[in-house]
């Protein structure tokens, strides 16, 4: 510093050296052999500034005692596809049976003129004759090459157009002209006379018919005493199939459709019984294998399954099976609901045959055909359905449960840590679960600090049930519970957060409700503290820019220093005790040195007057302590930027609960001062 620098600090401090002021809380630069004060620190801590600093968070009651509060609700993911239903998979066998046919009549005739012995236009008298055996091949039977008649009949009209009475004696017979096996045989009893007709039938029993047939018969004629012979004298034969079921057959078929059809049952859930359902996902797969020779077309049709968008259509698919066994489709259960299923753990399905039509081919068919079916879920993208909404009974569910609260402590946790024995916590969970089916909580509220320290707390027994579509609240105080030894396990640094964690039981009681899937847990947490509790070797922090108003002092100045006195200037309002250190700290918040020295005791500020209830009463006054300051401690001051203030508080008795109202407070003033002699050379 230059000579003119040292002379105009000396007038200043002769002009002001003969004032007497207190010390002050700005920097004033000496220039004689006189005092200079340097604030460090001036704290008025009023608990009613922590009220106004967290609103919401701390509060006051009526009798002015504050209390930290905590209100929050959140929701728990939506249950989603905890009910996933793995059908069991259904096997079927259908066999075709036996199958209606319907060939067409055979219509022909067999002239018979030659063997009458009368001349065409002949009237007269007939002498009759003896029988004669007469054979020939029929129309073929255009729609069959074979059929194995299970049951039916043929039916054999004749009419006479031959002009003279005629009997068939010896029956009439029809044969397989392949083979010459016998198809059936009728006996007409009656004379036919000339222009009537006669009808005989018989039976076909496990009978082969082929194409080509032949007829056989005896006519002959008995005297008449008057006939008229026509130019074409002839029998008109007539050959119809009458309700034909047949067993094996080569043929074309012509909308016939197999008697044959089968109800089946596949198994959704041995445990869960559905009334209504909707799906969010899976597929069924239905494979079938047709073991017959021709196109099978079949119906497969489950009534319980309505089209999500229109609940009048049931599902049927018809679908035409060729032979062998790549016969496979899929159920999209995205698109379809299970509707009026009264509360089944299956569906019902039922497979049957349609019309069969082998169009102009000739088609072999056998009464053994069957089809095989398999009703499976399929395997990619999984192998269940996933329930989207659901109507009925389901087994017990598990619904994991992960939430978390910030408990919001903000400048709290940041300034303030100590060991804290709690009174009265009173917390309070609410669950609300939507959906139609009750649940049992298996609840555990875990709280955690930043520290690593971990505690929970368990839903009691007899709270653990939840009743759907309603609130569940359980309260927890320390008469029905451990919730402030819960609390005082994080001391001395309180939980930064609490976690609802675990799962619940959906339907623990197996009975009938409903669930949808974006139902879900709802957690409402309640949390108050009152500060009313037992205090040991808490610590209030707080970081201060040294000087006041933004005031420096001159650095360079503390060369001229040559001893000086730090004062701890406090009035202690709150009901406990207190002691006080400084820590000296760099631009970066580094610290350079304590005062007192960590070896030296700090200073003691005595609580303040404490009436039964555990109240401040008042203060104790101004109360002022001095420490030296060595030549070291004068240095670091002089790279000093900013002070870390440590308000270390206990109760009165530890054991002793203390209350902390809005109106306590603890004023902290910490200077310092110095001597200074300028060298004048």
């Amino acid at each position: 510093m230059n000579r003119v620098s040292i002379i105009f600090l000396i007038l200043c401090i002769v002009v002001f050296s003969w004032q007497c002021i207190d010390p002050p809380l700005g920097p004033i630069l000496p220039t004689w052999d006189v005092d200079v004060s340097f604030p460090l620190g001036n704290q008025h801590y009023i608990m009613k500034k922590l009220v106004e600093k967290n609103p919401g968070l701390i509060n006051v009651d009526d009798n002015d005692i504050l209390f930290y509060s905590f209100l929050d609700t959140l929701q728990n993911k939506p249950i989603g596809s905890i009910i996933r239903l793995k059908p069991e998979p259904s096997e079927f066998t259908l066999t075709v049976g036996t199958l209606p046919l319907s060939p067409p009549d055979l219509d022909f005739g067999v002239a018979v003129g030659e063997y009458i012995g009368l001349q065409a236009g002949y009237s007269g008298p007939s002498p009759g004759f003896a029988p004669v055996v007469v054979s020939g091949e029929m129309p073929p039977v255009e729609t069959v090459n074979y059929m194995i008649v299970d049951s039916g009949r043929m039916s054999i009209s004749v009419i006479n157009k031959s002009g003279v009475p005629v009997e068939l004696p010896d029956g009439f017979s029809v044969v397989n002209r392949d083979d010459g096996t016998a198809v059936g045989y009728a006996t007409f009893n009656e004379v036919i006379e000339p222009g009537d007709s006669a009808r005989v039938s018989f039976t076909l029993e496990q009978t082969r018919v082929y194409h080509k047939l032949e007829y056989r018969f005896a006519f002959s004629s008995p005297e008449d005493d008057f006939v008229i012979i026509p130019d074409e004298s002839k029998l008109g034969l007539s050959i119809r199939f009458d309700e034909i079921i047949v067993n094996d057959a080569e043929a074309r078929i012509s909308d016939q459709t197999p008697s044959a059809y089968y109800n089946g049952t596949i198994v959704v859930d041995d445990s869960t019984y559905i009334s209504e359902a909707r799906f969010s996902g899976g597929f069924m797969e239905v494979n079938f294998e047709n073991m017959a020779e021709i196109d099978l077309p079949v119906t497969i049709a489950f009534p319980a399954l309505r089209a999500r968008n229109n609940l009048s259509q049931r599902f049927s698919r018809t679908l035409t099976l060729s032979p062998g066994p790549e016969n496979n489709f899929s159920i999209d259960m995205r698109d379809w609901i299970v509707y009026g299923n009264e509360s089944k753990n299956s569906l019902n399905y039922t497979v049957r045959f349609e019309s069969l039509n082998t169009a102009n081919d000739f088609g072999r068919f056998r009464s053994t055909d069957t089809i095989r079916g398999e009703l499976r879920t399929r395997n990619s993208p999984h192998d269940f359905f996933v329930v989207e909404w659901i109507d009925g009974i389901i087994s017990p569910k598990q619904y994991d449960i992960d939430l978390q609260f910030d408990l919001q402590l903000g400048e709290i946790a940041d300034i303030f840590e100590g060991e804290v024995e709690f009174d009265d916590v009173q917390l309070t969970l609410g669950l609300f679960l939507t959906g139609g089916f009750n649940a049992s909580a298996n609840i555990y509220i875990v709280g955690k600090n930043k520290h690593g320290v971990s505690d929970s707390l368990l839903i009691p027994e007899e709270k653990r049930k939840i009743t759907a579509g309603d609130w569940s609240i359980i309260n927890f105080t320390k008469m029905n519970s451990r919730i402030n030894d819960f609390l005082n396990t994080f001391s001395p640094h309180f939980p930064d957060e609490l976690f609802i964690t675990s799962h619940l039981v959906v339907n623990s009681d197996y009975e009938s409700g409903n669930i949808d899937v974006n139902d879900a847990l709802t957690v409402s947490l309640e949390m108050e503290v009152p500060f009313q509790f037992g205090l040991n070797e808490g610590v209030v922090r707080d970081t201060l820019t040294v000087g006041n108003n933004g005031d420096d002092l001159d650095r360079d100045l503390f060369k001229y220093f040559n001893y000086g006195q730090m004062y701890f200037e406090t009035v202690n309002g709150m009901p406990v005790e207190m002691n006080l250190r400084i820590n000296l700290l760099d631009e970066n918040g580094m610290i350079l040195r304590q005062l007192p020295l960590s070896d030296e005791p700090p200073v003691a500020i005595n609580a303040a007057p404490v009436n039964s209830s555990g109240y401040a009463t008042g203060t104790t006054g101004r109360d002022v302590r001095m420490l030296e300051l060595s030549e070291e401690d004068i240095r670091i001051l002089q790279e000093t930027d900013m002070t870390e203030l440590m308000l270390f508080l206990n109760g009165t008795d530890k054991d002793r609960t203390v209350v902390f109202r809005s109106q306590d407070s603890v004023k902290v003033n910490i200077f310092a001062t110095f001597n200074v002699k300028p060298d004048f050379n």
